[in-house]
């Protein structure tokens, strides 16, 4: 009888543990399931935004600088030469030495947008050198632009010569393209407040539009100042990678062209030759300068240095003397937004 009642006592312990360690066991894997399903998730996650987001697929790019502390960029290139104020709200840093030529456009500490023309530089999934077709190949070069209350139309000839891609939602790409070699000759990045500020397209838009700034009195001139620079240092940098010597500064020169560029807008007049006839021979003489030949590149109304440089570029007499091997310096005079370059072979 005890027999039997010890039997039957010793049947339920060993269902009770075979339970328990069943509960336990069960337990422990489906904890493990869990923690493999979270990394597994996470390892997708991660994968889908390797495989479909420029931002990783091109972190080392220079657009990944757009939004960033400038501090950041200084880590990596050390800090800019010069500062130059722009009409725009932001700062151009100025990175220029032997190796590179890139403009930084900073507001509030934060980069809003930069400018390069130089081939050695991580630009991808663009290039300087890149050819257009490739362009086309590998992206929508689309006749319309839209982001919030804005759309910015795009004319045949904006696509040939400065099409933009979309990078991502507040990110753009403009990019220039030399019409005479069909290859890409320089690239600006920036968000969508530096975009609607340009204005650089036809555009429709409802209720509100940024504006650029009106400077008044000495902000004028130190805006001025400054594209004077950036159009003398960026002559020199189209000149080097085509292959051309660079020019020298030439001070009279340069009298002459900001004399020539603020006639011109206080005149409201668009011309290489004053309204009294007088043309560049006059001009240079009353500046005192001296030459065996001489040439000049005026425009009017591109929002800044590196939209009128691609113009001069794309234009067959303004590239002529842009590359000419025979000049050998360079005087530059900026007024408001009239610009003119003057030649020098000496």
């Amino acid at each position: 009888m005890v027999c039997e009642y010890m039997k039957k006592i010793l049947i339920f312990l060993l269902v009770s543990i075979t339970i328990v360690f069943f509960f336990l066991l069960s337990r422990e894997e489906l904890l493990l399931g869990k923690t493999q399903l979270s990394k597994v998730t996470e390892i997708a996650k991660k994968e889908e935004v390797n495989e479909d987001h420029p931002s990783i697929r091109y972190s080392n790019s220079l657009w990944n600088y757009l939004g960033n502390n400038i501090e950041e960029f200084e880590i990596e290139f050390g800090k800019a030469v010069r500062t130059d104020p722009t009409i725009y709200g932001y700062e151009w840093k100025i990175y220029h030495n032997q190796n590179y030529y890139v403009q930084v456009g900073v507001m509030d500490k934060k980069i809003v947008t930069l400018y390069t023309n130089t081939q050695e530089m991580d630009l991808r999934p663009f290039a300087i050198g890149q050819t257009y077709e490739e362009l086309k190949g590998n992206h929508d070069l689309n006749n319309t632009i839209e982001f919030d209350h804005l759309r910015f139309k795009l004319t045949e000839e904006d696509i040939k010569e400065r099409p933009v891609v979309k990078l991502d939602e507040n990110k753009f790409a403009q990019i220039y393209i030399d019409i005479y070699t069909e290859q890409i000759a320089g690239i600006r990045f920036m968000n969508k407040d530096v975009f609607e500020m340009q204005k650089p397209y036809e555009v429709y838009y409802y209720g509100n539009i940024k504006e650029s700034t009106n400077p008044v009195g000495d902000k004028w001139k130190k805006i001025e100042a400054g594209m004077d620079q950036q159009i003398f240092d960026l002559t020199n940098e189209v000149r080097k990678s085509y292959g051309f010597g660079l020019l020298k500064w030439d001070d009279k020169a340069s009298t002459a062209a900001k004399a020539h560029s603020k006639d011109m807008e206080q005149q409201n007049y668009f011309s290489h030759y004053r309204l009294n006839g007088d043309g560049l021979q006059e001009r240079l003489m009353e500046a005192g300068a001296y030459y065996l030949s001489a040439g000049e590149n005026i425009a009017a109304n591109y929002v800044d240095v590196p939209a009128v440089m691609h113009g001069w570029l794309n234009s067959e007499g303004h590239r002529e003397a842009l590359l000419k091997k025979e000049y050998t310096h360079l005087g530059t005079g900026t007024f408001k937004l009239y610009y003119t370059q003057n030649f020098l072979e000496k």
